[in-house]
């Protein structure tokens, strides 16, 4: 599988491009800023995107999906919880001064236990929410891409609407401690990791 990404926007998402080897075709997931770049990532291996996906609602992962989808004319998909979020990107985003892309379109609704499909390779969907309440991890084989519930060295922020510290750590819990050592994890900001490292270093998941 090819996994690319780029840090986009002031507050440094990682936004990633997944596609198969053998078809090109792909899907790009929290394109939060930076379309130019974005679209590079995806040219650069001739990618066919067949569509947009956000691990959660929050604006700095889909403050550019509208610009985004537009290029590609592809769909955008995100949990029904993050709808909100959608709704109010470009006032949430006026809290902090940074610009958006108006709301985009919603095609469609991301359902838990769902297999996302490109090419020949797959990702199921779980449902990790406490950071956002429609946070999603898609799982492949040896791969975890988590949004905003854990990071290297730490775990989402669990201070803002919608958000809820106790579900957090279940989430993580029952969906990412239960995965082999050796899965990669990448997380909406920050470095990449483990499983195994955030078990092993990680002081917020100490007893979990």
């Amino acid at each position: 599988m090819i996994l690319k990404s780029l840090v986009v926007g002031p507050l440094e998402v990682n936004c990633l491009v997944l596609a198969c080897e053998e078809t090109k075709e792909g899907i790009v997931i929290d394109p939060g800023d930076n379309v130019p770049g974005i679209l590079e990532m995806v040219e650069s291996d001739g990618i066919q995107v067949k569509e947009i996906v956000a691990t959660h609602g929050h604006f700095d992962h889909i403050g550019r999906v509208k610009t985004l989808k537009e290029k590609l004319d592809v769909p955008f998909a995100i949990h029904e919880d993050d709808m909100f979020m959608v709704e109010g990107l470009v006032e949430i985003a006026s809290f902090l001064d940074i610009e958006t892309d108006e709301a985009p379109e919603v095609d469609r609704f991301i359902q838990i236990g769902e297999t996302i499909t490109f090419g020949n390779e797959s990702m199921s969907v779980v449902h990790t929410p406490g950071h956002a309440p429609g946070n999603v991890t898609l799982l492949g084989p040896g791969h975890a891409i988590v949004g905003d519930v854990l990071f290297a060295g730490s775990i989402g922020r669990t201070d803002l609407e919608g958000s809820d510290p106790e579900v957090q750590m279940a989430s993580i819990k029952r969906e990412l401690m239960t995965l082999p050592d050796e899965t990669q994890v990448y997380p909406g900001h920050g470095p990449f990791t483990t499983i195994g490292q955030e078990r092993a270093t990680n002081p917020f998941l100490r007893g979990v």
